[in-house]
């Protein structure tokens, strides 16, 4: 069997102490082949503190400056020998098309190819009873303006299979996906997410999702024993780790996807604690060139 070609890249929401010239540098120098530009606002209270992953940014990106320099910066990009792995706004179906529209034309202007748009309940699926196939078809229903919106800047949409919302799993991503073309429509196959949801089996995982799965986001989640209930159960922690420390094991993942023919990016996203980006990033580089040269 032929060595995989799946290419390394990073998320920049995993880098907030560097700059696009640093971040560039490092990818340079770990192996990393692109980034996923993140798009977004620091929050008002964050202006100003200590970087951090969901907070303040060294590379402060935002999605008008995307549009105003986005030529700008791919040459830079080009020029390291970097590629952009798609772009992660913040950014739902709850949101505008002009806001939408902002993001997409960014995405064209910087050669993204795929842009990031949640679902409409973004942050979770609604707590206590509902209609699943009401919510259902309200999001594809989302999804199909998306897709429209986007169709004019050449740009694909991807779902995130994030923890704790409408598309967690393969088969509740699928369920949106499978009215769409995956040329139109497709996911960010977040392996660190599968774990904090529940067990999958890697091949099942990657069956289901198929030609949809865009690129993947591979991270180390690691569950905690939590404190117990009134009733005596006791419930579970969960805390970002090294991949080779994770709960689910990412060799079989990435071979699953090799076995598939998936020769998608493998997007690290290690939100492991107590570290720097940069060391983050060296360390999971590592660990994942030594699993695709095992393959």
């Amino acid at each position: 069997m032929q060595k995989s070609n799946m290419p390394l890249g990073v998320t920049a929401v995993m880098l907030p102490e560097l700059d696009l010239a640093e971040q560039l540098t490092l990818c340079q120098r770990v192996g990393v082949a692109g980034i996923s530009l993140r798009p977004r606002h620091i929050m008002p209270e964050n202006v100003g503190k200590p970087y951090a992953n969901w907070g303040n940014y060294k590379f402060d990106l935002t999605p008008e400056r995307l549009v105003k320099e986005g030529k700008q910066i791919r040459r830079q990009m080009d020029d390291a020998g970097i590629k952009v792995f798609g772009t992660v706004p913040a950014v739902s179906l709850s949101d505008t098309d002009d806001k939408l529209k902002l993001n997409f034309e960014g995405g064209q202007i910087v050669g993204a190819g795929a842009v990031r748009v949640a679902p409409e309940n973004w942050r979770g699926y609604p707590q206590g009873p509902f209609n699943y196939r009401e919510i259902l078809d309200k999001t594809v229903a989302g999804y199909q303006r998306a897709v429209a919106l986007a169709k004019p800047y050449q740009q694909k949409v991807v779902i995130e299979t994030h923890a704790g919302m409408i598309a967690a799993s393969p088969s509740l991503a699928w369920n949106i996906c499978r009215h769409f073309d995956p040329r139109e429509l497709g996911v960010i196959f977040d392996i660190a997410n599968f774990n904090i949801e529940g067990g999958y089996q890697p091949n099942l995982a990657v069956a289901v999702m198929g030609d949809y799965i865009d690129h993947c986001h591979v991270g180390g989640t690691r569950r905690s024993a939590g404190n117990y209930d009134a009733q005596g159960f006791r419930k579970f922690g969960l805390n970002g780790c090294p991949l080779t420390e994770a709960d689910l094991y990412i060799p079989d993942w990435i071979k699953s996807l090799h076995e598939a023919g998936r020769h998608v990016p493998l997007v690290i996203e290690d939100f492991t604690e107590n570290m720097s980006g940069a060391l983050r990033l060296e360390n999971a580089a590592a660990a994942l060139h030594r699993v695709l040269a095992a393959i």
